[in-house]
């Protein structure tokens, strides 16, 4: 018994070729004023920049991404 995609046609498609190590690492921002994990994002079309508020304290601030790449 053969496979579906054995009788699919080759469509000479590039090979995936991303790195199996490839990890991005996310880090929940906390209020800096608080320090509560409960927090959400306002505005992020700011990139690298993010604007968040925290649900505790309701108070603003703005995190910053670093390894942004444009």
């Amino acid at each position: 018994m053969t496979e579906f995609w054995d009788n699919a046609p080759d469509l000479n498609l590039p090979e995936n070729k991303q790195a199996k190590d490839t990890c991005v690492v996310w880090i929940r921002p906390r209020c800096p004023f608080c320090d509560s994990a409960n927090t959400i994002v306002t505005n992020s079309a700011h990139i690298p920049y993010r604007y968040h508020k925290c649900r505790d304290c309701g108070r603003n601030f703005t995190s910053f991404e670093e390894n942004y790449k444009p």
